[in-house]
């Protein structure tokens, strides 16, 4: 990254601080909750980013992670009575412990295998949870109401999902910045290179997955005490997986503050499209995902960075690179 690079991203991760505090103290309900949706996002996206992006294993079932901690705070605050300061951490634990049980034999895959077996993952745990009686299968599930004034869960939710996104970028920079980051990075470039410089890849792989998993789980408790109900299909939809890494590649994989801007830019393009073309807002958005995947395929992140200048010829080099 150029100085001027670091600069604007500098810049940018303090306009991003300083609006993220202020936002829900200057607009209404409405906004607030488009934000906390898109914090979810961004912390779904930067949790694949963590597999995905810096391991290189692009996971298709990480959705199973937010539909494991939903479904583990529903469970434990309805059935068992748990209170939520409990219940949201054991969510986060209870995704990761799955994503270290799952990750053992699915992470010995590899490239579309794996991509294949994770989405076979999501869709067998779905129906497993669609047909136990604790989690009251298809019917849904509901969770204890929270006694705070309308306002008062507006800001809650939004403040938690702020602390956990901010809690990801900060685990993400520290690991990076240890032997376990440059290991993931090794893996990611070349595996069995690797394996062959003394880099443990089983554990470290593990590892990355947990830690994706954990983060996702996080995310999945708080959007199921936000929504009071949730049912199978809302949380295992493997629809979210696609959009959090869509949302990664259009940020920029690989980086911390790319799966942030990313799902911002989607989310906020998806609303003006959703407000302004009610009936092909879906066909106006996939064409500008398409283009800016073609003419920027490392993503917003390439672009802040400085690297190139950006432009025609920044844009028409990366068709003749092929780096799609």
């Amino acid at each position: 990254m150029t100085e001027r690079g670091a600069v604007t991203k500098k810049v940018i991760l303090g306009i991003l601080i300083i609006a993220g505090v202020a936002i829900p103290f200057l607009t209404g309900n409405f906004i607030i909750r488009f934000f906390t949706d898109t914090l979810m996002f961004a912390i779904l996206a930067s949790s694949w980013n963590i597999i995905g992006g810096y391991t290189g294993y692009a996971s298709f079932g990480n959705v199973v992670f937010l539909g494991i901690g939903a479904y583990v705070s529903a469970v434990l605050m309805q059935k068992g009575g748990v209170p939520f300061w409990i219940a949201f951490p054991a969510s986060g634990l209870g995704a990761a412990i799955f994503a270290i049980l799952i990750g053992m034999p699915v992470l010995r895959l590899k490239g579309h295998y794996f991509a294949i077996a994770t989405l076979g993952v999501a869709e067998a745990m779905k129906a497993l949870v669609d047909n136990l009686d604790i989690t009251e299968g298809n019917s849904g599930i509901y969770l204890p109401m929270m006694k705070l004034s309308v306002k008062g869960q507006y800001l809650f939710f939004y403040f938690m999902m702020m602390g956990v996104l901010v809690l990801t970028f900060l685990v993400t920079a520290f690991i990076l910045k240890k032997k376990l980051g440059y290991g993931l990075i090794a893996i990611r470039e070349d595996e069995e290179a690797a394996g062959s410089l003394g880099v443990n890849t089983t554990l470290y792989k593990i590892t990355s997955f947990a830690l994706s998993g954990f983060f996702s789980g996080l995310a999945g408790s708080l959007y199921a005490y936000q929504q009071g109900f949730i049912k199978p299909d809302a949380v295992f939809d493997v629809g979210v997986t696609v959009k959090m890494i869509v949302m990664a590649v259009f940020g920029g994989i690989g980086s911390i503050l790319g799966p942030l801007l990313g799902a911002l830019s989607i989310e906020v393009i998806s609303e003006v499209l959703t407000n302004y073309f009610l009936v092909a807002h879906t066909l106006f958005f996939g064409a500008i995902v398409i283009l800016a995947i073609v003419f920027t395929p490392k993503g917003i992140m390439d672009i802040i960075s400085g690297r190139r200048k950006f432009g025609i010829n920044y844009l028409l080099q990366n068709i003749r690179d092929h780096r799609i």
